[in-house]
């Protein structure tokens, strides 16, 4: 008796295509994002990317399989500058450990260094330079908006899935 917010669904979509899911609002295309991504488990059928199986898996480790999103709403780290928030999603592939990140050995400088740099590189291929030092928060909306962008890039994605990346623009 409960309404179905996504049934039936059978998507396929092969690298290098850009792919574009419509339908009116209340729809459920955000549901299948969330699906997609690990925010909601399926109740039947199977999530599979890139070959393997996403169903159970938290949000981070389908991530970490190179499916990133953004989301309806922005979500950022308000306080953090821009830098940061990109720099955090950086570091999702990150190769150093805890214990090199605790006594900042070589290895562990010269990715802070890489990830700054790739930090910088996505905040200046979405024009958003000049505000690297800004906190998140104080950030016009449509430039909070490219810095979710610029965030789920960081994380080195296969697919990258925009949830309504105009919306308030």
């Amino acid at each position: 008796g409960g309404l179905a917010a996504v049934s039936d669904v059978n998507l396929y979509i092969n690298s290098g295509e850009l792919v574009g899911l419509i339908g009116p609002n209340g729809a459920g295309k955000t549901t299948a994002f969330n699906l997609l991504t690990g925010v909601y488990e399926p109740t039947e059928g199977d999530v599979i990317f890139d070959g393997k199986r996403m169903n159970g898996l938290r949000p981070y480790q389908v991530t970490g399989h190179g499916m990133a999103r953004t989301f309806q709403n922005i979500r950022l780290f308000k306080e953090l500058t821009a830098l940061e928030n990109v720099k955090i999603a950086c570091n999702l592939r990150s190769k150093v450990g805890l214990t090199a990140s605790i006594f900042r050995t070589p290895n562990c400088l010269k990715n802070d260094a890489a990830i700054e740099q790739t930090a910088l590189s996505l905040l200046d291929t979405l024009n958003l330079s000049h505000v690297a030092a800004s906190r998140a928060g104080d950030l016009a909306y449509g430039l909070q908006r490219r810095l979710e962008i610029a965030r789920a890039l960081a994380t080195s994605p296969k697919l990258l899935l925009l949830d309504e990346p105009a919306a308030g623009m």
